[in-house]
Order: structure tokens, then sequence, then C-alpha cells
């Protein structure tokens, strides 16, 4: 079978495109080209260049997206906590005017045979940045495994979040389809039932 000389790499793609694109009508006379036909042929490169760029656009984006959300909601709530504790001592503050604005808290109950934590899995540089909270436990232990296999390997314990992960591709250059997985841990046990499944392609 013959080899694709198409590269795996999206970056090396990228680059076997500008390469082709670039140096064809240069073939011009040894090919029996047509310049429509060069025409067309670089048209194809570009629009694949573009639609590469495109997601490496959409990517950076929704990175930049995603990391303000974070840091908003964690300045804004912290403020507008503050700013509704003051709210609560007002002279004529009643429980009426709270539930009104939602603002009337509920006990929190802690069950650890229905904990279930909340894991997230988000491409960062090289790597793959999982996030989560542990809302009442120590940490969690967090498991992963190739999409379609069915065995868990332990990563680590986490205490804090973001945690960055660093696989190994078995191929290098081919992407590979993952899936997080994590419990919750009190004094060393794992507790309650596992998170529901974040899964990522990295290597692109």
């Amino acid at each position: 079978m013959n080899k694709s000389y198409f590269p795996q790499r999206i970056a090396d793609l990228v680059l076997w495109y500008t390469n082709f694109k670039s140096k064809l009508p240069n073939y011009a006379a040894e090919l029996n080209l047509t310049q429509a036909e060069i025409d067309n042929e670089v048209a194809y490169c570009e629009d694949m260049i573009n639609a590469i760029n495109m997601v490496t656009t959409q990517k950076g984006l929704l990175k930049s997206a995603v990391e303000n959300r974070i840091s908003v909601l964690n300045d804004n709530n912290s403020k507008l906590k503050e700013d509704i504790a003051r709210h609560k001592t007002a002279k004529f503050y009643t429980q009426a005017i709270g539930e009104d604005l939602g603002i009337v808290g509920s006990p929190i109950t802690f069950n650890p045979d229905t904990y279930k934590p909340t894991v997230s899995a988000a491409l960062f540089g090289g790597a793959i940045r999982i996030r989560f909270t542990k809302k009442g436990v120590n940490g969690i232990n967090l498991y992963v495994r190739h999409k379609g296999t069915s065995n868990w390997k332990a990563i680590t314990r986490l205490t804090t979040s973001p945690f960055e992960y660093q696989p190994t591709l078995a191929v290098e250059g081919q992407p590979e389809h993952y899936e997080f997985r994590a419990f919750g841990v009190i004094k060393d046990q794992e507790i309650g039932v596992a998170s529901d499944i974040t899964e990522i392609i990295f290597g692109e």
C-alpha cells in the first residue's frame, strides 16, 4: 500500500499545502498545466489552510473566553457576596425581600454515598488542563482511558485545581482521544459515585 504524502500533523499539513501551492506554478510546463488548473489547485490549498487556521483561531478565542469567564465569576461573585451581606444588615431588610431577590441560602447537606465530583478537560498549551470542584471533600482521584477501551488508569490524587496533564502520544503526530473521570476522596478513601466522563482529543 502506498504511503500517503499528506502529513498527519495538522501543523505540518499547513506547511505542506503552503509549499505545494507556492511551487506548483513553477512546473506548469513540465506538468502540462493550464493557468486555470493551477488556480484551482492553489484555491484548494488555500481553502484547506483557511479552514485549519479558523479552528486554531476559534480554539484560542474559546480558551480566552473560558479563562475570562472564570476570572469574572470569581472576582464579581466575591464582590457581590460582600454587597449582599451588607444588604442583609439594612434596617428594613426582611426575609421576604431576601427570598424575592434569591439571596436566602438553604442548608447544604453532604452525603458521602451520593457525592459526585464535577470535572472538566480543556486543551492548554501542550497539555490537558483538568478543572474540578471539591465541594466538601479533601480532593479527587483522577482516572484516564482511551476512548473505546474499558480499563481506567489512575493518574494521581488532586487537592487543588487546575491540574495540567501531559500525556505521551503512542505515535508522534497522531492525535489520541482521552476520557477522564474522578471520585471524591475523604481521608484517603474514595467516596460516592464517579463523575460524569469528560473527553478530549489531544495532539492535533
